[in-house]
């Protein structure tokens, strides 16, 4: 029984239909695309190797776009790694991949500088050059 439409009077222009059964969503949409804020990348990465290191010329070759390497998100290290596997990022220990999904893909969202002028002072000692770059990934995970 209905009791909403039960109630209605006369009844008559009330149809009822059995629910639909629906068919699963296609995989794409059970995708969850995640752009990480400032908070939950490691800023200070490449700033904690000198300038002439291989990561500064690793991200100064990306774009927007590009894609990334997420070999062990889910624990670990979290690094980020250009097409030819140089670590150009780390996502910090405050990222929370979403529960029971893992990393599908991962690309370039933004390249932001970030220099040792505003980095927090108690990271200073770690600091060997003045600026650097920081990739800020977009991360498209699928459930496991």
């Amino acid at each position: 029984t209905h009791t909403l439409q039960d109630a209605l009077p006369g009844r008559g222009p009330v149809l009822r239909r059995e629910l639909a059964v629906l068919p699963p969503s296609p995989p794409p949409l059970q995708y969850h695309h995640v752009q990480p804020s400032l908070g939950e990348v490691d800023l200070g990465f490449a700033g904690r190797h000198a300038a002439r290191h291989t990561a500064h010329r690793a991200i100064a070759a990306l774009s927007p776009g590009d894609s990334l390497k997420t070999p062990d998100l889910n624990g670990g290290r979290r690094e980020l790694l250009d097409s030819n596997g140089a670590v150009v990022g780390r996502l910090a220990v405050s990222f929370k991949p979403p529960p029971g999904m893992r990393c599908r893909s991962a690309s370039v969202q933004a390249i932001v500088v970030w220099s040792r002028e505003i980095s927090n002072p108690k990271y200073h000692d770690m600091i060997k050059c003045d600026s650097w770059e920081v990739v800020v990934p977009e991360l498209v995970f699928e459930p496991t």
